[in-house]
């Protein structure tokens, strides 16, 4: 994923949720009654209940990804058969997964292929969008709010994809063959978990392994790392901080608890995705430091789904910049990463809030470093590159940057409480989940940003 630090205002996630852009479902093992418990008892009843059970779950998406990997390296078989094994096994981690919205994707697939062929003049701009949009705008009406939150990940890495193909072909003028068309949509390493890759990596899949002899080792990493921040979401992080707490410690919690649930999806994602036979350079999902410790918000949305931003900001946000300006681009980037996500009130309203909170920052931070000649922009210059006077290590450039980086985990602090552990994730949170829990808080953050704002404005 190239240019991944070029500043931009939008998430990339489910996920945030993107932010964000989650690549699968939630696992809901949580750990109520952790106020008081021993060591021993959140082993017992948290702990080991949760790494088993999800270690179970995941035993045949990996076996498939052996196999799948032994079939990409076998290079006595043809392309085509090579796309074949590709569909079948993307089709049956489907069928054991999520077997609700198959027929619907399979229909899905063919129907997004078949307009490849309609003329460029009827077929463009918006109109690579619409067979995304009906099946999303379907799913959202007429599916049961709880298998539609279920599948919603899958649908939405499908669309990206077809979206991005379907861009691709019309800027190259090159639509690719039905066959490798169908192993990409189904390919076995993204079909469940995601992320989106772009279809021409697919393809390289067939040439010789470039991952070197511990490819094994780093799956393993990556699956250690994934089950450690499983453990953070779900059983310590609540055993840390208890429903007594502070109210802004408790948003505090529930947020970080929400973020490494997406840690441990992006981390499974990427060992599955290693272990499919893709190059180490794609697989970097999420860099959970840089959103834990982050220097801007700006970070924080770059960074929580890497591959998602990379496909927002070359399909969404580059083409909407050239018509609609800067401001108007981040809107539009971040209405499309709502869209994908569903017709959700409470993401929307996140997301929304995301992209205004980033905007403000950005202009914000990039005049005060204007003014006072300063490295206190939203992004780090590089260390041989920096050109202002008082660069990163001056003592009131650190304390600034540390006074932003407070600022940021507040935002995510309020921002991510909306994804607790109540009965609605089942299904999806609703506007007054949504107002309730901000509510809660005073509205403190969209107070802060206008502030925030006030003085952009009086100043600029």
């Amino acid at each position: 994923m190239d240019d991944v630090d070029t500043t931009v205002f939008y998430d990339d996630e489910n996920d945030f949720i993107g932010l964000g852009y989650h690549h699968g479902q939630e696992y809901d093992y949580e750990y109520e009654d952790a106020e008081g418990e021993t060591l021993s008892e959140l082993y017992q009843y948290c702990l080991a209940p949760t790494l088993y059970d999800t270690g179970f779950y995941m035993l045949p998406l990996f076996l498939a990804m052996f196999i799948f990997r032994f079939i990409s390296q076998m290079q006595s078989i043809s392309d085509r058969l090579f796309h074949g094994f590709s569909l079948v096994i993307g089709i049956c981690i489907i069928q054991h997964y999520a077997q609700e919205c198959l027929f619907l994707l399979v229909l899905f697939v063919i129907l997004s292929y078949i307009t490849l062929y309609i003329p460029k003049k009827y077929y463009k701009d918006i109109g690579v969008f619409l067979p995304s949009l009906f099946i999303i705008a379907h799913c959202e009406f007429y599916m049961k709010p709880i298998i539609w939150h279920k599948v919603r990940s899958i649908i939405m890495t499908m669309a990206m994809k077809t979206i991005s193909v379907a861009a691709d072909s019309i800027e190259s003028n090159n639509i690719p063959d039905f066959y490798s068309y169908m192993g990409y949509m189904f390919c076995a390493a993204t079909s469940f978990f995601g992320p989106w890759v772009p279809l021409k990596d697919y393809l390289a899949l067939r040439r010789p392994s470039q991952q070197g002899k511990w490819w094994l080792l780093i799956v393993i990493g990556y699956t250690f790392g994934s089950f450690l921040f499983l453990s953070m979401s779900n059983c310590w992080i609540q055993w840390i901080l208890p429903d007594n707490s502070w109210k802004w410690l408790i948003a505090y919690r529930d947020a970080l608890a929400f973020r490494t649930s997406h840690y441990f999806i992006s981390y499974m994602a990427s060992a599955i995705l290693f272990l499919g036979g893709y190059p180490f350079s794609l697989i970097s999902i999420v860099k959970p430091l840089e959103i834990e410790l982050p220097r801007s918000l700006v970070q924080v949305v770059v960074y929580w789904n890497i591959p998602m931003h990379f496909w927002l900001k070359k399909y969404i946000f580059r083409p909407s910049l050239k018509y609609l300006g800067k401001f108007g681009a981040v809107t539009i980037t971040y209405l499309t990463s709502s869209l994908l996500h569903g017709l959700n009130f409470q993401l929307g309203a996140v997301l929304l809030s995301l992209g205004l909170y980033t905007y403000v920052e950005h202009q914000l931070r990039m005049m005060l470093a204007n003014i006072f000649d300063a490295c206190i922009g939203s992004k780090e210059c590089t260390q041989n590159k920096c050109t202002h006077l008082h660069n990163s290590y001056n003592c009131w450039v650190i304390v600034t940057n540390i006074m932003f980086t407070v600022l940021t985990i507040f935002h995510l602090a309020y921002l991510g409480l909306m994804f607790d552990t109540s009965e609605l994730q089942e299904t999806g949170y609703s506007y007054i989940h949504t107002i309730e829990k901000w509510s809660q808080l005073g509205f403190a953050s969209h107070w802060v940003a206008l502030a925030t704002y006030c003085i952009y404005f009086l100043i600029r």
